[in-house]
């Protein structure tokens, strides 16, 4: 596999620019995930990479070959990348094993190299024996586990994958993204997974590349983006968060709805960003903030809770584990245990 290195890249449809001066830079071995709503530029930033797209400025490079620029353009088949579409797109007339072999060059291998390269990549996807299966007869996640052997087939620089797995069940869709991740960092390959779920970017990435209007507007690492949002829009698309009113004094203290009453105190008026999984709810009326339970969504693995404050209209959302024995309409305390993320107004 190899790096990838993106230079000012803009791609225009007619008069409108749907990315606009765009830098980024992949190492060899990385999986990068692109998350941002849709229509920020996602899934064309993918295509300009693959070769299905010309940007009409910047350029993009693999390893040291330039492949992409405004004034010539490598076709796709020259780039060496593997291409996972949304739904597989597999070819329906096609068996999985032609499927399979359709991107490896004939005129370089022999019949038998072909059908050797097709079977490896039959176990590597744990679907041995399917070779004459039709892609009707596939279940949604073996279609796309096909789609992703048709990719890896022809040995690619980069592996480009646009929402693989969102027609898929919850559960389904969270074992093939395991597998596929697992698969592709057991091959050292270097990757960029197109995604709208926030979870699903931050548990497949090495980094994480938060899109907006064709443009990045934050990237790093998982922990990073997360941990340290540069504004609360990019806190809330990380996962779920709490803006609050806040003010920051002269020497950095900062008062909010959950440490002290927010009225007319001196200094800069703003945000605080807090997470629901950083505030510690207690039975003990000596602590923190008295508030009380309005409501209580339970999921199994955890819950949230909701609670107003006395001294404030913002509702508090907060995440515990299992069902935690609350009752709606009881008074408790809260104190908020986590980073202070403020941001001016």
């Amino acid at each position: 596999m190899t790096s990838l290195e993106v230079s000012h890249l803009d791609v225009k449809f007619g008069n409108r620019k749907v990315i606009s001066d765009l830098s980024f830079s992949l190492s060899s071995g990385e999986i990068a995930s692109l998350l941002g709503p849709s229509g920020c530029g996602k899934t064309t930033l993918l295509r300009a990479i693959a070769g299905l797209l010309t940007p009409s400025g910047g350029t993009i490079r693999l390893g040291t070959q330039l492949v992409g620029l405004s004034s010539l353009s490598l076709a796709p088949h020259k780039r060496s990348t593997g291409y996972v579409p949304q739904q597989g797109a597999l070819f329906p007339h096609l068996n999985v094993a032609r499927n399979i072999a359709f991107g490896i060059d004939k005129k370089k291998f022999s019949r038998s190299q072909i059908e050797s390269r097709t079977f490896e990549m039959l176990e590597l996807i744990g679907m041995s024996g399917y070779e004459q299966v039709m892609p009707t007869e596939l279940s949604g996640g073996q279609q796309t586990r096909v789609a992703l052997a048709r990719a890896l087939a022809i040995k690619p620089k980069m592996v480009l994958l646009d929402e693989p797995f969102s027609a898929l069940d919850a559960h389904l869709r969270n074992e093939l993204r395991a597998d596929v991740i697992a698969l592709l960092r057991s091959l050292g390959a270097t990757a960029i997974l197109v995604t709208h779920d926030r979870e699903e970017a931050l548990v497949a990435s090495d980094k994480v590349f938060l899109m907006r209007d064709g443009a990045i507007a934050q990237y790093g690492s998982p922990e990073d983006v997360y941990e340290n949002p540069t504004s609360p829009e990019i806190a809330v698309s990380t996962g779920d968060a709490m803006i609050l009113p806040a003010r920051q004094s002269m020497d950095g203290t900062v008062s909010y709805p959950l440490n002290t009453i927010v009225n007319n105190a001196a200094g800069s008026k703003g945000y605080v960003v807090i997470r629901p999984e950083e505030i510690v709810v207690s039975q003990q009326s000596s602590v923190g903030m008295k508030a009380k339970l309005l409501a209580l969504d339970y999921f199994g693995h955890d819950a949230m809770l909701t609670f107003s404050l006395a001294h404030t209209s913002d509702l508090i959302k907060v995440r515990v584990a299992g069902h935690a024995g609350y009752l709606v309409g009881e008074t408790l305390s809260l104190s908020h245990e986590g980073p202070i993320r403020f941001f001016k107004e």
